[in-house]
């Protein structure tokens, strides 16, 4: 099957549940169908000014994200999900392919392509504050990937244990016939607790964490790498440790603090990379990360809680333009770092130093509006700068981005 039969497979099965108006209350005490799909079109103008050198620049315009899928709920117990499409104007991918059954009100398992820890990384792309991640969640965080979880809630607080392998895409079920170039995520295991607590009437802290560690396995090298807040342009061109690891260990904190409009959110996560004998001698190096953002609603709004998941949400448009109002309007203010120079340090010849010599120091500054004038649409602006401080010695490398996001969601 081709990536445009895929694609059409799921716009057919879509397709028929939103043209026939009884199908999604069709056998209502059985199977219950609900169609979701998004549009997210972006353009990204880069300017990278590496001192002393010419400028890089990148401007584009594209469709960051077409994607369709369906949930279907077979009992109050058992619920299927199958979402994917293209990305980056690229072949059919795989998004959130899973399988869920709830054993009680509190306990949950789910098994396929799933993600499993970071407070940034669970939150959908439909409801993200900024257009991209940043560097923590380009090499810290895992995406969707092959995964049994058991979750389980207690009041206030949600633990998830998960035996995770490869991304769907990666295992011959792209519908490309192709697995992705370079190292895969062949082992890990990851534990996440999270929880809550209500500071009076309209505050509310959440705090959390997560370990994991990985096995990839001695096929290929493994190498962390990180775009400056952008899916634009080629990971690791700025930052980037070379391909020298066959595992790690990575333990996370989570932090975020909502109190009526005003919101606070941060994480950070320290990696120890395991050096693979198949690569240049050395140590094992460690690499941390993180970020923090403000973020104020000037309607008032104030952020939910997914207290099933440990995760900050996004209120309602109370006041849409069809009901002549405003639309929410979010603006925010954040800060990524990186540090990867410990992976140039390790190295003890020449050669580990010589692929680490784009291992450096990144930090950030993002300044970020989203507008919501409906349930179901978003435009968002970001406009960033950024400065690597190479390994080497050589002069620090300037970026600027303006980024924009049109986007539609049902």
């Amino acid at each position: 099957m081709t990536s445009r039969q895929a694609f059409a497979v799921l716009a057919a099965l879509t397709g028929v549940v939103l043209l026939v108006p009884d199908a999604r209350a069709a056998e209502s005490s059985s199977i219950q169908l609900r169609p979701k799909g998004r549009l997210l079109v972006d353009s990204v103008s880069q300017v990278a000014s590496p001192a002393g050198a010419g400028e890089v620049r990148i401007d584009l315009v594209r469709v960051r994200q077409a994607f369709l899928g369906l949930d279907a709920r077979i009992s109050d117990r058992l619920l299927i999900k199958l979402e994917g499409g293209a990305s980056n104007n690229d072949a059919f991918v795989w998004d959130e392919v899973a399988v869920e059954y709830r054993v009680s009100p509190n306990v949950l398992f789910a098994a396929g392509n799933l993600k499993a820890a970071g407070l940034e990384n669970l939150t959908s792309t439909r409801t993200l504050s900024f257009l991209e991640r940043g560097p923590y969640g380009d090499f810290v965080t895992d995406p969707f990937t092959s995964s049994i979880q058991v979750r389980v809630n207690t009041g206030a607080v949600v633990a998830t244990l998960a035996a995770q392998g490869d991304t769907f895409n990666n295992l011959g079920l792209d519908f490309d016939g192709a697995a992705t170039a370079g190292a895969r995520d062949r082992r890990a295991v990851t534990a996440r607790l999270a929880g809550s607590l209500q500071m009076g009437d309209t505050s509310r802290l959440h705090l959390g964490g997560w370990v994991r560690s990985r096995d990839f396995g001695d096929q290929a090298l493994r190498g962390y790498a990180a775009r400056p807040g952008t899916s634009a342009g080629r990971s690791g061109e700025w930052l980037g440790s070379g391909s020298f690891s066959r595992g790690d260990s990575s333990a996370a904190l989570e932090f975020a603090w909502m109190s009526g409009p005003f919101w606070l959110q941060a994480e950070a996560a320290r990696l120890r990379a395991e050096r693979s004998p198949r690569a240049a001698a050395g140590g094992d190096p460690v690499l941390v990360a993180g970020y923090v953002f403000a973020g104020w609603n000037l309607m008032g709004e104030g952020r939910g809680y997914d207290a099933q998941r440990g995760l900050v949400a996004v209120p309602r448009v109370r006041s849409p333009l069809s009901k002549g109002g405003l639309g929410s309007l979010d603006l925010l203010a954040r800060y990524d770092f990186a540090d990867l120079t410990d992976v140039r340090a390790s190295a003890s010849t020449d050669a580990g130093r010589l692929s680490a010599r784009r291992a450096g120091d990144y930090r950030g500054m993002t300044l970020g509006a989203v507008w919501r004038p409906e349930p179901g649409f978003r435009f968002v602006l970001n406009l960033s700068e950024a400065r690597v401080e190479p390994a080497t010695p050589q002069p620090d490398v300037r970026i600027r981005l303006l980024q924009l996001r049109a986007q539609y969601e049902f």
